[in-house]
């Protein structure tokens, strides 16, 4: 048993030994991972960006749209073809900058331009 236990321990330091220290390939492929990871965050960060950015188009589409009646977000969205989740965006956003006027008719919400009277 102690025959067999030491010439494992020799064989584990032998394999020890024999392996080189981290060569520079093995480096340069670890920067390359990091340098593509990095890509990929600036990616992300974009995507996130650009789903900020709302088109000017769609805003005005929507101010035709609801300037003289009421409509809830998935309305909207069928009318335009876009989800009613980014129907939603646009329509909380034009509420928040006092262009939309949201009222709640039991759980539904329906927009309409806001008018100063």
């Amino acid at each position: 048993m102690n025959k067999i236990k030491i010439s494992e321990d020799l064989l584990r330091i032998k394999d020890l030994i024999g392996k080189p220290k981290r060569n520079f390939s093995e480096e340069r492929e670890i920067k390359s991972q990091l340098m593509e990871l990095g890509h990929k965050i600036e990616e992300i960060d974009r995507k996130i960006e650009g789903k900020n950015n709302f088109d000017l188009k769609k805003i005005r589409s929507i101010i035709f749209l609801l300037k003289d009646r009421e409509l809830t977000s998935s309305e909207v969205g069928k009318v335009l073809r876009i989800s009613r989740n980014r129907a939603n965006e646009y329509l909380k956003r034009m509420e928040l900058d006092n262009i939309l006027k949201g009222r709640f008719v039991g759980k539904k919400k329906y927009y309409t331009v806001y008018k100063n009277d």
